[in-house]
């Protein structure tokens, strides 16, 4: 018989292959636990539109995340440990040789290495547009990156390395579109542009924009961007009209020089809305005869704030895994081959897929592996069970990891087969 025996596990999703030996208590290193857990303020990221609807893009940039690093031994020495973002390694440390290691890190990254979290990102900037935000304000709302902690042991004899994963938060600043952000970008100023000493003052143009809100919920508000184009610097006096027959008190604003080298006087006025409306409005220049085309506003209404200041009919609640568990059920004879059950089960908040890595505690984590989260007795559940062929002894212990929830994970369940017995025939199991 070779000093290495293999044990095969039937998890063809999983792709695991567990190795053993008959002497594998003095040999191989063991982890006890690897960690890394975020500290400190979440590193701030922007994300900006660029049509002037909905955000859409999030801008490169550069930040920093602090974390801890906590690996233990329960047989062997740490001896380096590496952590990696989306695809890129942007920390490596060695550790001497010694049976537990903790450190405070800095890891310098960027927007570049996030993968699916920058299209998270921008997500969840355009799903506060749904809850009745406004893209003309700033918005802060919050995500998380996934990094791996890579760490390598050695006994005097064998070397292993583990992984595992932590959710590090980020704050995401929602660039607000600036009201006046369609001004022209034309060439420099005309002559005509440019004050003469016998010029008059004059009110070129006028025009209204209307930004909306994005929500049929109320109370909610609008808000309405008068412009004026003028010949110079100045003041000009104005009304808001609305149809019907209503209209405002006079407004003076000044108008000033732009960077496109032409003058522009700009005025906000923010409409509070807590009933269905459909209507127009215009401005007019006082004494001037200089008018704005009509501008519709139109709100239904259709959802209603609740008594606690909710959303009587909320908007639908991201996809989350809420608990993981594990349980193996392992051969009830000394005798091999033989094979167990490994089931895991995954409580969410409503149907979907759950992603979700398989790690042995003496051996790195597999591959992605997705399971169904349907309706149950308690809620909602994810179920997935494959059979474990053994061949040979085994005492080692599984868990269940959920990337990018926070870091949640299963218990670790024992697996152990003495294999004192054997019979002739072929490997149990799928």
């Amino acid at each position: 018989m070779s000093r290495h025996r293999l044990l095969t596990v039937a998890l063809p999703l999983a792709g695991l292959v567990l190795s053993t030996s008959q002497a594998f208590g003095g040999q191989w290193p063991v982890f006890d636990h690897i960690r890394l857990t975020p500290t400190g303020i979440p590193a701030r990221i922007t994300v900006t539109s660029e049509n002037g609807k909905t955000w859409t893009k999030l801008e490169k940039q550069d930040f920093l995340l602090s974390g801890k690093v906590d690996i233990k031994m329960d047989k062997g020495k740490v001896t380096w440990f590496w952590v990696k973002h989306g695809n890129k390694e942007i920390a490596a440390n060695g550790t001497g040789r010694a049976n537990s290691h903790k450190s405070e890190v800095n890891l310098p990254t960027s927007t570049a290495n996030m993968g699916i979290a920058a299209i998270a990102a921008v997500s969840a900037c355009n799903a506060k547009i749904k809850t009745g935000a406004e893209i003309y304000k700033d918005q802060l709302v919050g995500i998380t990156t996934d990094l791996e902690l890579f760490a390598a042991a050695e006994t005097n004899s064998e070397k292993l390395t583990r992984s595992a994963f932590a959710a590090f938060p980020v704050t995401v600043k929602c660039v607000g579109v600036p009201l006046d952000a369609q001004d022209p970008k034309g060439p420099v100023a005309d002559t005509d542009d440019v004050k003469q000493p016998e010029e008059k003052f004059k009110v070129r143009a006028a025009a209204l924009g209307i930004h909306k809100p994005q929500s049929q919920a109320c109370p909610t508000k609008a808000q309405i961007n008068a412009r004026f184009e003028t010949n110079f610097a100045g003041k000009v006096t104005f009304i808001y009209r609305q149809a019907g027959g209503g209209k405002s008190a006079p407004i003076t604003v000044m108008s000033a020089k732009k960077p496109n080298g032409k003058f522009y006087a700009v005025h906000n006025q923010v409409v509070d809305i807590k009933k269905a409306v459909d209507t127009k409005y215009m401005v007019e220049v006082v004494g001037k005869g200089v008018i704005s085309d009509w501008q519709a506003l139109k709100v239904p209404c259709k959802i209603g704030l609740g008594g606690d200041g909710d959303l009587a009919n909320p908007s639908p609640q991201p996809f989350k895994v809420l608990s993981a568990q594990l349980g193996i059920k392992g051969p009830k004879t000394k005798v091999c081959p033989n094979k167990a059950v490994l089931t895991a089960w995954f409580k969410t908040n409503k149907p979907g897929k759950v992603g979700f890595r398989l790690m042995r505690k003496d051996g790195p984590a597999g591959p992605m592996i997705f399971a169904t989260a349907v309706k149950a007795p308690s809620g909602y559940m994810a179920t997935y069970t494959r059979t474990i062929a053994i061949t040979n002894p085994i005492n080692t212990s599984y868990s269940a990891i959920v990337p990018g929830s926070g870091g949640l994970t299963s218990n670790f369940v024992p697996l152990k087969a003495s294999c004192s017995l054997s019979q002739p025939g072929a490997i149990l199991g799928e």
